[in-house]
Formats: C-alpha cells, sequence, structure tokens
C-alpha cells in the first residue's frame, strides 16, 4: 500500500504540474536535445546519425569526429520505431552488437564482437555497461543487463565498439553501452503517454514534467506505470502467466547552472515484477532413455507445480557536476545505487504429467526441482577528470580517477529429490527433512525410504566484495588533417568472495566454508592515428591499437565428485588486445556511411561450461554452469553501417541499415584438464551475420500534422549456443529475421499510433536444452504483439 501510495503521488504531481508551470520559457542549452515521446517534424529533422553530439571519450564531440566505431541513438529515434521493451530494442541497429536475450532480464546479456556471452553465472560482462558515465555493471545475475529504470526517458545511447580499457576501465574489454538520461532543461517541456498491447493485456502509463524554476534552477520529474492481465504462457496450476510484468519506476532530478558551475542531482528507484523464463519439453522418441515414448509440450500453456517469477527493485541516487576553470574543465560523476533481483523457476513438468508418464512405464522426469536466486548489490561509483586544450586548440588533454566498491550478497538455492529417481515403480521423495513427502505416481509405487539417503537440495551464500582504484591519462594533438591520440589507465582490483553452501533446509555445511582473494594491477592502453581528407566529404580514415580487461571471480554452486567436467570454484582475469581500422563518411548529400574492419586476441578467455550432471545419470543431481579458462580465443569481423535521408514526394525518407560479420574460435586450450572447449571451436553466442535496418517516412498533412510509418528489421545468421566440449557437442542457434512496424499521425501537440511487433510472428529457439546429444527443451521468443499509443506533449 506504502508503494501505491508514493506512486499515486508521484504521478498526481507529474500530471498536476502544467496547471501551475508558468507559460515562458528560457533559453535552452544548444546542446541538449528534450527526448519527446513522439516523432514531430521537428524531431525527425532534429539530428543526423553524423551530427549527433556523444561522450564517448568523455568529453563533447561530434560522432563522425571520433576515430573508432561507434553508434549513438537519439530518444526520438528509439520511439519512432516503437516501443522500447528491452536491452535489445535500443540496441537493435548497432552493428556487432548483439542482445542474448533468454526471456529473463535477469539471465539476458549484452554480446559485442567476440565477447560471447556466459549465460547462467556469476561472470562480469566483457560489455562495461554505464548510466550517464557511471559503472552499473555487476558480476551477479541480473548485473550483465541494463535495469528497466535504465531505458525510461532517454536523451540517446551510445554504443563503443572494441577495447575501452583506456578510458572506462574493468570489464569495458570488447566494448561500451552508455545510456544518457535526459536532464533537466531550461525550458517548458514534457509528455504524457499510454500505451497498450493487446494479446498481453498489458497498460503502460508514463509522464515527464520538465519545468524551469528560475533563470538557474529547472527540475525533471517522471514516473512509469504497468499493468497486466494477460499474457502468452500461461500456468494453469496457479492460473498465472508467466510473461507478467506490473510495477512501478519513477525519476527526479533538480538542476542548478549558474556561470561555470553545472550541477545536477537524481534520484530513481524501480519496483517491477518482470516476466519469468519458461522451457517446453520437446524430447522425440526413442531419444530419451527417461522418456522412450517422447513427449511435446505446449508452447503456451505448461503446469508447473514449484514457483515462478522474477522481482527487481532498484534505488539510485546520482550527482553529476561541472566547472569550467576556462583552462580546463572538471567533472565529476557520483552514483550509490542498491537493488534486488530475485527469481524462481523449477521443472518443465507438474506431478500430473510425470503420473501419464509412470502409466506408460516411463521413468519421467522429476517434477519439483526447484530453483531459487536472489541477488542483492550495492554500488558507490565516483569518476572525476579534467578535461582542456593547449597549443592554440591543437591539444586535447584528459586527467582523471576512478573508483568503485560494491557489496554484493547473493543466494542460489536448489531443490531436488533426496531419494535416487532411477526406477519406474518408486515413489516420488520431496518435501523437507522435518515434513517429508511421499507421492506415488501409481497405485503400485513402493514407498519412500523413512529415512532418505540424500539431502534435498543445496543453499548456498556468496558474499562477495569488490574494490577498485584507477588513474587514466589520454592526450589528442592534432597535426593539421592528421590526429594521435594516447590513452592510458592503471587499474587495482581488490575482490574479497566468502562462501557458504548447505544442505537445503539446514545448518549442516556440505562443504567447508571457503574465502577466496583476488588482487590485480592492470594496465591498459589505447594508440589511435585518424586522417581526416579536405573536402565536403568530411572523410575520416582511423586505425587504432587497445587493450583491456574482464574481471576473475567465483563459481556459485558445489563440486560433486560423479561430475564428468569437475567444478571449479575459481577463475582468474581474461585480458584482450585489439587491432581496427576504419572510414567514415558523408559519401553524397544526406548520407553517411561506416565501414570498420577489427582482429582481437583473447588470453585466458572466461568460458561457460556445464558440470555434465543430471538427475538420471551417476550425479543423481541437476547439471552446473560455471567459468574456466578455457584458453586463448582469436576474433575478426567486418562491420557496415549507412545512414541516410532524402526528400521524397514531399515528405522525408530516412534509412539506417547495418550488417556485421564476425567469427571467433578458441586456437588455443590448455592441456590436462576436463570439460574445457574443443580446440578450434566457435565461441558460444557470437553469429555469424547479424544484420538490422529501420526505414522511417513522414509526411506532413498541414502546417501543424504529419502522418508516419516506421518499418524496422532485425536478422542473425549462424553461430552456436554453448561451448563445445568433448562431450558437449555444437548447438547450432536458429537463423532468424524479424520485422516490426509502426504508424500513425501528430496532429498539433497529439500522438496516436499503432505498432507491431514480431510482424510474421516468427518462431524462434532462443535456447536449446540437450540430453546425451539429443533435444530435450526449448525456450522461444515473444509471438506476435500489436498495440496502440497515445501521447500528449508540450
Amino acid at each position: 500500500m506504502r508503494d501505491f501510495l508514493a506512486t499515486t503521488a508521484t504521478l498526481a504531481l507529474v500530471v498536476a504540474t502544467p496547471a501551475w508551470a508558468q507559460s515562458t520559457t528560457t533559453a535552452s542549452d544548444n546542446t541538449e536535445t528534450a527526448s519527446a515521446p513522439q516523432d514531430t517534424p521537428a524531431a525527425a529533422d532534429a539530428k543526423r546519425q553524423d551530427d549527433i553530439i556523444v561522450t564517448a571519450r568523455r568529453r563533447e564531440e561530434s560522432i563522425r569526429d571520433v576515430p573508432g566505431t561507434i553508434n549513438a541513438v537519439t530518444g526520438d529515434q528509439l520511439d519512432a520505431k516503437g516501443p522500447v521493451a528491452g536491452t535489445g530494442d535500443i540496441l537493435s541497429s548497432v552493428p556487432g552488437v548483439r542482445f542474448n536475450d533468454v526471456a529473463s532480464e535477469n539471465l539476458a546479456e549484452v554480446s559485442i564482437r567476440g565477447s560471447g556471452t556466459a549465460r547462467a553465472t556469476g561472470a562480469d560482462s566483457g560489455v562495461g555497461l554505464f548510466v550517464n558515465g557511471a559503472y552499473v555493471g555487476s558480476s551477479t545475475l541480473g548485473g550483465r543487463n541494463f535495469k528497466t529504470l535504465d531505458y525510461f526517458d532517454v536523451a540517446r545511447v551510445e554504443s563503443l565498439e572494441g577495447p575501452q580499457g583506456a578510458l572506462y576501465g574493468r570489464n569495458s574489454e570488447f566494448g561500451v553501452v552508455n545510456i544518457v538520461l535526459a536532464k533537466p532543461l531550461f525550458q517548458s517541456s514534457g509528455y504524457v503517454r499510454d500505451m497498450y498491447t493487446f494479446g498481453l493485456n498489458q497498460n503502460r502509463f508514463s509522464a515527464v514534467v520538465n519545468e524551469p524554476l528560475s533563470d538557474k534552477v529547472a527540475i525533471r520529474v517522471g514516473g512509469e506505470i504497468y499493468a497486466q492481465s494477460g499474457g502468452f504462457y500461461y500456468d494453469p496450476n496457479h492460473k498465472k502467466y508467466y510473461d507478467n510484468t506490473h510495477g512501478w519506476n519513477g525519476r527526479a532530478q533538480i538542476r542548478y547552472r549558474s556561470g561555470d558551475l553545472d550541477v545536477n542531482l537524481l534520484v530513481d528507484g524501480q519496483d517491477l515484477s518482470l516476466p519469468s523464463f519458461v522451457n517446453s519439453l520437446v524430447i522425440a522418441p526413442g531419444t530419451n532413455t527417461a522418456v522412450p515414448l517422447g513427449y511435446y509440450q505446449s508452447r503456451y500453456t505448461l503446469p508447473h507445480d514449484g514457483k515462478d517469477g522474477l522481482v527487481q527493485k532498484v534505488g539510485r541516487t546520482m550527482l553529476t557536476a561541472a566547472y569550467d576553470f576556462g583552462w580546463a574543465k572538471l567533472e565529476s560523476t557520483t552514483m550509490a545505487t542498491r537493488w534486488r533481483s530475485g527469481q524462481f523457476y523449477g521443472a518443465a513438468i507438474d506431478f500430473a504429467t510425470l503420473q501419464g508418464m509412470r502409466q506408460k512405464g516411463e521413468l519421467g522426469i522429476y517434477p519439483f526441482t526447484q530453483v531459487h536466486t536472489n541477488v542483492v548489490d550495492r554500488t558507490l561509483y565516483q569518476d572525476l577528470h579534467l578535461t582542456g586544450t593547449g597549443a592554440g586548440g591543437k591539444l586535447n588533454w584528459i586527467v582523471g580517477g576512478e573508483g568503485l566498491y560494491q557489496n554484493d550478497d547473493y543466494r542460489l538455492a536448489i531443490n531436488s529429490s533426496p531419494c535416487a529417481f532411477t526406477l519406474v515403480s518408486q515413489g516420488i521423495c520431496t518435501g523437507t527433512p522435518t515434513d517429508r513427502v511421499c507421492l506415488k505416481p501409481l497405485p503400485t509405487s513402493a514407498n519412500c525410504p523413512a529415512v532418505p539417503a540424500g539431502i534435498y537440495g543445496t543453499d548456498s551464500y556468496t558474499k562477495q566484495r569488490i574494490y577498485s582504484l584507477a588513474a587514466y591519462a589520454s592526450v589528442t594533438y592534432q597535426l593539421g588533417a592528421l590526429s594521435l591520440t594516447g590513452e592510458a589507465r592503471i587499474s587495482h582490483d581488490y575482490k574479497t568472495a566468502t562462501q557458504f553452501i548447505y544442505a537445503l533446509y539446514t545448518t549442516t555445511y556440505t562443504k567447508v566454508p571457503t574465502t577466496f582473494v583476488f588482487k590485480k594491477e592492470q594496465p591498459a592502453f589505447t594508440a589511435t592515428a585518424s586522417y581526416k581528407i579536405p573536402g565536403a566529404t568530411g572523410t575520416l580514415i582511423y586505425a587504432k591499437v587497445g587493450t583491456g580487461y574482464r574481471a576473475g571471480g567465483v563459481n556459485n554452486g558445489s563440486a560433486n565428485a560423479a561430475a564428468p567436467n569437475p567444478f571449479m570454484y575459481t577463475y582468474d582475469n581474461e585480458t584482450t588486445i585489439g587491432y581496427e581500422a576504419g572510414v567514415k563518411s558523408t559519401v553524397t548529400k544526406g548520407v553517411f556511411v561506416r565501414l570498420s574492419a577489427y582482429l582481437s586476441r583473447t588470453k585466458d578467455a572466461i568460458t561457460s561450461i556445464n558440470d555434465g550432471c543430471t538427475l538420471t545419470n551417476a550425479c543423481l543431481s541437476g547439471g552446473q554452469q560455471f567459468n574456466i579458462n578455457g584458453g586463448t580465443i582469436e576474433a575478426k569481423g567486418l562491420e557496415a553501417a549507412l545512414d541516410g535521408r532524402w526528400k521524397l514526394a514531399g515528405g522525408m525518407f530516412s534509412l539506417s541499415a547495418n550488417a556485421a560479420t564476425q567469427r571467433a574460435h578458441f586456437v588455443k586450450v590448455p592441456a590436462g584438464v576436463t570439460g574445457l572447449p574443443v580446440l578450434d571451436s566457435s565461441v558460444a553466442q557470437i553469429p555469424d551475420w547479424t544484420m538490422s535496418a529501420s526505414v522511417d517516412y513522414r509526411h506532413p498533412i498541414s502546417d501543424k500534422s504529419n502522418v508516419f510509418v516506421n518499418f524496422s528489421y532485425q536478422g542473425q545468421r549462424g553461430g552456436i549456443q554453448d561451448t563445445v566440449t568433448a562431450t558437449i557437442p555444437a548447438i547450432n542457434m536458429t537463423d532468424f529475421d524479424m520485422f516490426g512496424a509502426r504508424a500513425g499521425f501528430n496532429f498539433g501537440k497529439v500522438q496516436i499510433a499503432g505498432f507491431v511487433r514480431n510482424l510474421t510472428d516468427t518462431q524462434i529457439q532462443v535456447l536449446k536444452f540437450m540430453s546425451a546429444g539429443y533435444p530435450l527443451s526449448v525456450r522461444y521468443n515473444k509471438p506476435r504483439t500489436m498495440g496502440v499509443s497515445m501521447s500528449t506533449r508540450w
């Protein structure tokens, strides 16, 4: 009730603000634009890809002048394609970048070039995740993806590819994604938007108000509420949908600007219940000894006896400040966050389904496996740097320092059967040590042992503390059309992790508690040379080399002596050096192109593997994913992008298209260790090809109104899902082509639009799970959804 009242009060303030707002406005910053929820003619023409101002090198500059592969998308451009429902929507137009959407915000993660992913493990991402220049990632579940709050009221999204360790530090070895939130402007503005998605029966209401309180103080307040009564994936046992979203997020900012001082205080939060994933069994007859007759589940209706769901709560405070001394500009970013991410998921069948299998003489699948993860992350981040110029404007320099402290508590509880699950005639043991339950699938099923020999599962707690300090510097010298840049950083990381593993429902250790300590001083550098060819095209040619690293860590879980691939408790840092060459050019009026080629080499690559355990092999327990240092990876690729705008039939036609091809494989693998990747095998979760396009057309129908239509496309070819080992064959990822569309009209300050996602209702097997080399279950993408939105702005 308290959360409901707080949310109601916030939205009442947002909606009421225009009533008391002053009608006059002050001049806004020339370099800033307010994010709007609709595509007005002015917004449509406001920014081209080649004139967006970015802060990729920790100073403001045009994107076309940055010598490297960088992509920037404004909030208006994101809205033009339809509602932003996840991280994948903000990255869909970036060549070489892929969002590994596994139907759960908690498990999803970003991949750039040869970084691959570390699905279902506690590894840091090889891609740095930043909001307003502050690091928001972590090595815990939920920490390799942005939160829903992060893509609310966005000004722009900057994506940098290749090693960024010199300026951005740890875990930025393959690239950086920096979300820049809209901040208060010194002009009256705002919007209210209501969006309804059919099928899901989801209503999403958002509102933002921006007001100058004086010529020195401005505020920006906004909030968003999700309410949903339907869905596609249904659990009839609990009468609930797996893919349900409800809750709220909100943000308030106050900005003070006077002379050379500019300070902004941001406070925001999130309390959301988000979709949980669900797997459908796809067992072909004769391929699984436990279900020899085969079993195919519905894609959409899946009964389940356990708990399912994901809850994410976030609280964040961020203070940014800048002071211009004239000879240099001092900038500070301070952030404190606390977030919790808790998830339940379990077996793909219920007890009634198992009964049907036993009646056919099949062993079946244990129906009471239950997993619970709970993460609490507390992060303190501080960046302080000076930027300046010299030598008559030929020299640009940056000197700065960064500090990071993370306090992470992680729980992983796995329920399993305390009795052997090997005979059709057995009863099913479940319950707890103090409340034992024996269920008989058949009238003739044997009684369970009075005192089961095994445990009811494991309960793992990991307390992790990370301390990281760094100093960095950058120097750029301009020799006419030639520009030379050197960047360097030295980082000191200290990580301690203590792990406790108990028998579930007890205080009995299954292993002696362990504490692991990591200490590492890691240098990083980048050297870049670029040349701008004189002429109207503004062609920029560049070459660069850079390094980065991803921090090692501790695997959560317990070792099983019978596991085919022995569980390892720790893994070390991985390091990457990358080389890149490229060109950017306005080849003709309104057409901007980018081409780049890269090669990278990663040592001590952090690789995700499975211990090979199942309930029906010698382990008598479910398998565990964990990380190892799997050898050396070489990656290479080509990327191309085109952005163009043309006047057409009295309107404006825009095209944005890109494609990337990449290969990454293991060129060295340590000897004498089982479960490692096969030599020359491909790195997991890296498609051979990715491509996307967006076509937008808008046409005025009066001086105050226009109509618009947008078509978007995203495709993928090739690649494997998981690491290939001696016992785990390659699982090919699904090729796909996905389309979306949005159309509507603006009349004055009002917009009405309709949208469709997954236009052709393409079915994709997002993840495929195997057993003994044969398909066991799959996880599907979201089906086609359609919706409408109505908004007003001022």
